[in-house]
């Protein structure tokens, strides 16, 4: 073989391999090592450090990654970029099912708040770990805090005169430096109470926000501090809130509205019924009129959208959920059926770090009698979509907060008469699973706390700060 032909045949092995590279770069993880067990040449590329790189930077990019302060992605080894994920999908490593001892704190940064009350705020932290949203008590103005920064980025009091703001709901848009939020507002007129949604986008770098839509709610039931709303929730170009018997739905961009109405066996409908988002669909987890659990998945693009007529959102337009697909998960034994004894219930939905479009559902009851948790795999990449049931742990009398578990499926359980313990999926306390899990929360005076969606943190209130602790 010729000297020049060797040199065109390199050449050409160079070219594939880029190309092959660049498409590995699209992948998501599973296709990437799909096709890493293929072949040893396709091993060796799938395993190199520009194609970690390359999705683990996707994974930031869509907030699911944590990146901590002055972190440099490229500077980090392949193993250390493997272990990023590992750590969106499983947890920390202290938090694991084979780990014995407390979970163990890497940083915790205090974060100065004022309160007069400490039972009516809400905190979210966002995906990536780097903001932190606080609804001040009483609804006074809502904080967006740059953590590492300790500082406060932007203050929202709403878009009326004497408004306040009741609750909301806050989620990174397709870019990790730019927030949607929802911010659901009542203001008074003498004895007379309105309530109005806003949506806004925020621009996390220079903390400018810009008001995307105002309209008007129903009014619904409730005065003073308890209003109507619950269960807020955004994403992409949507928002939905809970309006009594009411799920409204809004395409801001569109600035189109949907209502669906769901029959309630009891007027605490606000308490039993659950929703979540995605960009495409909405997952409702409903109490039926026969007592029993239903999971409802619907497209957001079948749904009757109306336009926002003149900024109101009428009441009694409402679309019955009847026809909407139902997956049922599970009967309540008749005998506790009721729902003044059903306690509560939480339910959390995130894509998987690893597959576009497959997510997991996480559903836990707390009950007088008895406790329980659903794990279910999700998939909404086809036109219809299918669920599986992974696991169900009865968890006794163990009960378990509701802030939501993140992708990994841990849980906050509390013991009286004051401690809490964070147990991987399928352990809880009354199976005498608490030993050394017992959380390190100093002066923890709220009812409110949260675990991030991915990457292991953890933030909480207390009479005077706000704190966030990552973990090892």
């Amino acid at each position: 073989m010729s000297f020049a032909t060797h040199r065109t045949q390199s050449r050409e092995q160079v070219l594939i391999d880029d190309v092959v590279l660049l498409i590995l770069e699209f992948c998501d993880i599973v296709s990437i090592l799909a096709m890493g067990e293929s072949s040893k040449y396709l091993r060796q590329l799938a395993c190199s450090k520009g194609v970690w790189l390359a999705a683990v930077s996707e994974l930031v990019r869509r907030g699911i990654v944590h990146r901590m302060e002055g972190e440099v992605l490229h500077e980090l080894s392949k193993d250390q970029l493997v272990e990023k994920v590992k750590r969106a999908v499983w947890g920390p490593q202290t938090w694991g099912r084979e780990y014995r001892g407390p979970p163990i704190i890497s940083r915790e940064i205090t974060l100065p708040a004022d309160h007069d009350g400490l039972y009516h705020f809400k905190l979210t932290l966002l995906p990536g770990g780097q903001y932190l949203f606080h609804l001040r008590t009483r609804g006074s103005q809502l904080d967006c805090w740059s953590i590492f920064e300790r500082k406060i980025i932007w203050t929202h009091k709403g878009g009326m005169p004497s408004t306040t703001i009741m609750t909301f709901d806050a989620q990174l848009t397709t870019t990790s430096d730019h927030a949607v939020i929802m911010s659901c507002q009542r203001t008074q007129r003498g004895d007379l109470y309105e309530n109005f949604v806003e949506v806004l986008t925020l621009d996390l770098r220079s903390g400018v926000a810009q008001s995307r839509m105002v309209a008007r709610a129903p009014d619904g039931l409730g005065r003073g501090h308890a209003g109507p709303y619950a269960h807020p929730q955004i994403s992409g170009d949507f928002a939905a809130v809970v309006v009594v018997t009411d799920i409204v739905l809004i395409n801001w961009r569109e600035e189109v509205f949907a209502t669906i109405h769901i029959h309630s066996p009891s007027r605490l409908f606000m308490n039993f019924c659950r929703l979540v988002l995605t960009p495409e669909h909405a997952i409702l987890l409903l109490l039926g009129p026969d007592k029993s659990e239903s999971l409802v998945v619907c497209s957001l693009a079948a749904l009757p959208w109306t336009l926002v007529d003149g900024f109101t959102i009428p009441s009694g337009s409402a679309a019955s959920a009847s026809a909407l697909p139902k997956i049922r998960i599970e009967r309540l034994p008749p005998s506790e059926a009721d729902t003044q004894t059903l306690g509560s219930i939480a339910m959390s939905a995130y894509e998987s770090p690893t597959q576009v479009g497959l997510f997991r559902v996480w559903i836990h009851v707390n009950r007088q009698s008895l406790s329980r948790s659903h794990s279910y795999n999700l998939d909404l990449r086809s036109r219809h979509p299918t669920l599986e049931l992974r696991s169900t742990t009865y968890l006794g009398q163990s009960t378990v907060q509701m802030c939501g578990s993140p992708f990994s499926g841990h849980t906050v359980q509390w013991k009286a008469p004051s401690s809490f313990y964070l147990m991987p999926p399928g352990l809880h306390l009354d199976g005498g699973d608490s030993i050394d899990r017992l959380l390190e929360m100093t002066e923890r005076q709220t009812s409110f706390f949260q675990i991030s969606p991915y990457g292991g943190a953890l933030v909480y209130g207390t009479h005077d700060s706000l704190v966030v602790q990552y973990y090892q």
